[in-house]
């Protein structure tokens, strides 16, 4: 059974690690414990993790375990009534406040009858009275012969001869009996149509009317998945929502099954704490899994309906709104269309777009039969389903139109259920597109939402127009290699790119190939981004190559394959696939084609220890991006500038400052390009250790960013952190290194993860901090499996060597091992391996 840490507990621990003078994953922590800095952690977000570990964790630091640990929780007397203490409360609050008729409403399974007949067990009440309402509508009990049972049964009297007799010697018994007395109606909703009592059995109407008086000496609760809307009846309304991630935990602990973390807090929130979901998958765990949550999870979270008894309880609840609001039905049903994990709250507009069949002014009562019913959630923000509510609303809007291929816009049929798939998803794409602003992040996500819906219907063309459009702004075709867009969303864009890819041809194919291929190589595909490479180089070379789009296409895969050869370490022909894309711009005339194919080329030289040639580069990309155009009054300042570049000192700075601000008017057009070029050019001044002038163009490219430009923002962290500890101030670049550590730790791309992590780790080997550079280097290890960054393995493999002789010098067998794989790594790439600072 693994353990975590109490709140108390870490409170402990963390005046430990003070009295060290330890950080929370110090190294000599991780040496002492037996442990990885990942498991370290996670016993700080109070985890749980292996019973050794965690003693061994606790005892590095001296303290006893026993004290730091959460103690288990005790067993809840009644194993099958959990997590309700709120609702109680909210019960009694309301008799307090004098309601005698209470609705307990909610959808299927959330627990209603077990709390009112809890509520009656638990309360004092001496005599509870129970209705349970047939499920079969031609089988519910009249209430007149209900009334006569009461009357006989539990107060010895006899009914009267009429209806209206019998009612009022009932209330006479409620209200003189000095009994406290509990009324439990169960499962009122089968006689209920559009929350009123069906015709056959609006008597009720009046026994409720009577059990509302406040003068009796009763309470009533009625459970009912639908509101009652009975003009003249007095009812108050609890909503009961579902159980909490804690109570399902005390239930499953109490019922044998071992606990997982993140199974169960997925589980729940699929089943939105649904009370009977948890009993049912609670025995179905103990019976089939032995008790093991996690392998059940892992097997069945694809399928939330696999045990017959939740799916016949959802069917029930839709085959029920079907009959008596088909309108709420198919609103609820489109409803599945959405996908809840980006976006898991709907706007009321994307609830609305769905309603293209519904008078306006009717819309928000067909929204409001979701919400009585609780087949809806709802707040502030908006609405959702459930996962599993989601999943059979899905089911029932696609029908049976999962083996028709193709466009749907193309496939002539008459069945509804297709129509209604193809409108729905047509609809939600609309809305989402309609709401699109660039720039913003929400937005952003409501773009990718809108693709995901065209996909859902076939329609990939328009996939790839959004893409290309809407999102990289590719009507100025450069942005093509490019955008904040692009390199803020590179997830979701590989996503969508890789659902419609083989599904398109021609230009179109090699346009979104381009931006594809560019971010490949960003996540360890360089494989793929090579064979990209290839693709556009075949398409383009059967079509017109006087085309611009041709040929811009052509100069991108170049740059492509330049690109992901330099990541893969083969820095010659990383130079030559430049050299060819510099080629194709230069032939098109276009300033900033040119600019694109020299940054490609500065990147190559940088990567050669080559700054002065690179900075060349990176400035001649500055320019033509930057100007549109290269006048004789340029001419001059660039050559007066590249006499101060390679020759600054501190008076000249202001002039390098100057030439920047005179040739950048618009300084916030297409930012993120002109913050990488500018980054560059810090990056060449600090290989040439001309420092200053390095931070005098980072203040520049700072200006360029904003808040959400994490992974500029930790590129730009690097770069000071080399500027300061060059300085000596060397507590500040030591705070610049784990900024950009805590930046791209939220970045799901391995390049943006594993590049500060290996310029943090080179520091510290420089700086003498041997044990911290360790712990860095074997995480860099772990991060590299699986990817095609050769040139960052062979090093990362050559500094674990070095630094183990330097931790380790008795373990030299393993330290040869990684000098081997690191001299192996570089004879393939024809990589020289030397220190570097």
């Amino acid at each position: 059974m693994a353990l975590r840490a109490s709140p108390q507990g870490l409170k402990i621990v963390e005046q430990a690690r003070k009295q060290k003078n330890w950080t929370k994953a110090a190294p000599q922590w991780l040496e002492a414990a037996y442990t990885s800095e990942a498991t370290l952690r996670r016993f700080w977000r109070r985890e749980p993790i292996k019973p050794k570990t965690f003693q061994d964790i606790c005892e590095a630091v001296n303290v006893n375990w026993q004290e730091i640990v959460e103690q288990s929780k005790p067993t809840v007397p009644d194993s099958n009534f959990v997590g309700r203490e709120e609702a109680i409360n909210g019960l009694n609050q309301l008799i307090a406040q004098g309601a005698k008729l209470i609705l307990i409403q909610g959808e299927g399974g959330i627990g209603k009858t077990t709390l009112a007949r809890y509520f009656f067990e638990s309360q004092g009440f001496d005599l509870t009275i129970k209705l349970h309402i047939a499920m079969e509508r031609e089988n519910i009990i009249s209430v007149e012969l209900v009334i006569e049972e009461w009357l006989q049964c539990y107060f010895g009297e006899e009914p009267g001869r009429e209806f209206g007799i019998t009612l009022d010697r009932l209330r006479r018994q409620l209200r003189n009996s000095t009994q406290k007395i509990g009324i439990l109606i169960d499962r009122l909703e089968p006689a209920l149509q559009r929350g009123r009592f069906v015709r056959q059995h609006c008597c009720y109407a009046e026994l409720l009317r009577m059990l509302a008086n406040p003068n009796l000496n009763s309470v009533t609760l009625i459970t009912s998945r639908e509101q009652l809307s009975e003009p003249a009846v007095m009812v108050e309304i609890y909503r009961l929502a579902g159980l909490s991630e804690t109570a399902w935990e005390d239930f499953f602990c109490s019922h044998q099954v071992e606990i997982d973390t993140a199974a169960l807090k997925e589980m729940h929130c699929a089943y939105g704490g649904n009370a009977e979901a948890m009993c049912i998958l609670a025995n179905d765990i103990r019976l089939d899994f032995e008790g093991n949550l996690q392998a059940y999870w892992q097997e069945n979270r694809h399928d939330l309906l696999i045990d017959p008894t939740l799916e016949n309880l959802i069917e029930g609840q839709f085959d029920k709104l079907q009959d008596d609001r088909p309108r709420a039905a198919r609103l609820l049903f489109r409803l599945g269309c959405y996908h809840y994990q980006e976006i898991p709250i709907l706007p009321k507009a994307a609830v609305l777009c769905l309603l293209w069949d519904v008078p306006i002014s009717r819309r928000e009562r067909v929204i409001k039969a979701l919400r009585d019913r609780a087949l809806i959630e709802w707040c502030e923000d908006g609405y959702y389903l459930h996962p599993v509510m989601q999943a059979k609303a899905r089911e029932r809007l696609k029908g049976e139109i999962n083996n028709i291929g193709g466009k749907l816009e193309q496939v002539e049929t008459d069945k509804e259920e297709c129509q209604e798939w193809l409108l729905a998803n047509r609809a939600a794409a609309q809305f989402y597109l309609e709401v699109y602003e660039v720039e913003s992040e929400i937005t952003q996500k409501y773009v990718f939402e809108a693709i995901e819906h065209l996909a859902n219907i076939g329609d990939f063309e328009e996939c790839c127009n959004v893409l290309l459009y809407k999102i990289l702004a590719a009507d100025k075709i450069e942005n093509l290699r490019g955008t904040a867009n692009l390199w803020n969303n590179m997830s979701r864009f590989i996503a969508s790119s890789e659902k419609i890819i083989d599904r398109l041809s021609g230009i179109q194919r090699a346009l979104l190939l381009i931006p594809l291929g560019a971010i490949y190589s960003e996540v360890g595909k360089n494989s793929q981004a090579l064979n990209i490479s290839e693709q556009i180089i075949a398409i383009t070379r059967e079509k017109d190559g006087s085309d611009e789009k041709i040929c811009f296409a052509r100069m991108s895969a170049y740059s492509i394959a330049g690109k992901a050869y330099r990541y893969l370490g083969n820095l010659h022909k990383a130079e030559a696939a430049c050299q060819q894309a510099n080629k194709i711009a230069s032939k098109s005339g276009k300033n900033y084609w040119q600019a694109l194919a020299f940054y490609g080329l500065g990147a190559v030289y940088l990567e050669k220890d080559r700054p002065r040639k690179a900075l060349r580069h990176f400035f001649g990309a500055a320019i033509y991006a930057k100007l549109g155009g290269i006048t004789q009054e340029l001419k001059g300042d660039m050559k007066k500038l590249f006499g101060l570049l390679f020759n600054p000192t501190n008076d000249q700075i202001a002039e390098v400052q100057k030439f920047f601000q005179k040739y950048n008017q618009n300084e916030r057009e297409d930012r993120i390009k002109k913050f990488n070029i500018l980054w560059n050019i810090a990056r060449c001044f600090n290989a040439m250790k001309s420092f200053e002038v390095a931070k005098n163009i980072l203040d520049l490219a700072q200006k360029l960013l904003e808040a959400e430009d994490n992974n500029q923002q930790c590129l730009l962290a690097l770069e000071l952190a080399i500027y300061y500890s060059a300085k000596k101030q060397i507590q500040v670049a030591q705070e610049c290194y784990e900024k950009a550590l805590d930046l791209s730790a939220n970045q799901g791309e391995k390049w943006s993860i594993a590049y500060p992590l290996k310029c943090y780790a080179n520091w510290l080997y420089t700086q003498g901090k041997y044990s911290e550079a360790l712990t860095k280097y074997r995480h860099l290890e772990e991060l590299l499996q699986e990817t095609e960054f050769y040139f960052m393995q062979a090093y990362n493999y050559y500094y674990l060597g070095l630094t183990i002789l330097q931790v380790h010098p008795e373990q030299q067998q393993l330290a040869h091992k990684y000098l081997t794989k690191a001299k192996n790594i570089a004879k393939e790439i024809e990589l020289v391996l030397s220190e570097r600072e």
